[in-house]
């Protein structure tokens, strides 16, 4: 049965899930709520630097960052205690003696981390600022809230939230204790020694370079300006950049969870 599905199985999970663990699945619209709070008190200038403010004729706020960032976070922290919680003992038990698939334990986790997660994360993002618009207006009128362009969300922002919640949701299962904290140093290292490697193949590949700028993030890899010592400015732009953002879009995040999951069935044994 490690493998199954049964739509009925899993509600009857769900449902104890939910009863035995309701206060710490209570405590995350929490703490979207004050994130979204701290992400518009960021956003708002004026809030910060009134002197500021008055000396402009207007002043534009845009808050979709603060819902990238909101989501990014607030995935990250629910995954990490999602499944590092699936991870233990206690549960690897608790499979064992009751009619559930390890399958059943991953979706459930999966569906708590991702689509619900996000759902709340756009409604409490949605709520915060529908109230806060009409206050800042209020109170800054020369203020404008643009809610029609996604600033500052580029197109590959989705891997900010879904490949970093992958790497967050395999950390949980692999690291356990403080697994938040050593996935994320984990993560920083990688991005650092990969900088470091992009760079010195660069440097090594044109050595004419005096001047070379790029994304520090290893899936920003089409990014790439040069300065050449003869005063030449390069923006090449890599033919791969359609493979590169499937594989980061789309497939990195499905190879970690079905590692994830893995490790899981892992864990009963």
């Amino acid at each position: 049965m490690n493998n199954t599905f049964n739509i009925r199985r899993f509600g009857w999970y769900a449902r104890v899930e939910f009863r035995e663990n309701w206060k710490a699945y209570a405590l995350f619209p929490l703490i979207i709520l004050v994130i979204q709070l701290g992400a518009i008190y960021q956003l708002c200038g004026p809030l910060r630097d009134y002197a500021y403010y008055k000396q402009l004729t207007g002043y534009m706020l845009r808050p979709y960052p603060s819902l990238l960032f909101s989501a990014g976070i607030t995935l990250w922290l629910v995954g990490s205690f999602s499944f590092r919680y699936l991870a233990t003992p206690q549960k690897s038990l608790f499979a064992l003696t009751l009619p559930v698939s390890a399958f059943e334990r991953f979706c459930f986790a999966w569906i708590i981390t991702v689509p619900v997660s996000l759902l709340l994360v756009y409604l409490f993002w949605h709520f915060s600022w529908g109230i806060a618009t009409p206050i800042i207006k209020v109170i800054y009128p020369k203020a404008f809230v643009e809610y029609n362009k996604y600033y500052g969300v580029g197109i590959y922002s989705s891997v900010f939230i879904f490949v970093y919640t992958a790497a967050f949701m395999l950390g949980a299962v692999v690291f356990g204790r403080f697994s938040l904290l050593k996935t994320l140093s984990f993560v920083l290292g990688i991005s650092v020694v990969l900088y470091f490697i992009k760079l010195n193949l660069l440097q090594i590949l044109i050595p004419d370079t005096t001047k070379m700028f790029f994304s520090p993030a290893p899936y920003w890899g089409t990014f790439l300006n040069i300065e050449t010592a003869s005063g030449l400015y390069l923006s090449p732009r890599s033919t791969m950049q359609l493979p590169y953002f499937v594989w980061w879009v789309y497939c990195l995040p499905m190879v970690l969870w079905v590692i994830t999951f893995l490790k899981l069935k892992e864990k009963e044994i």
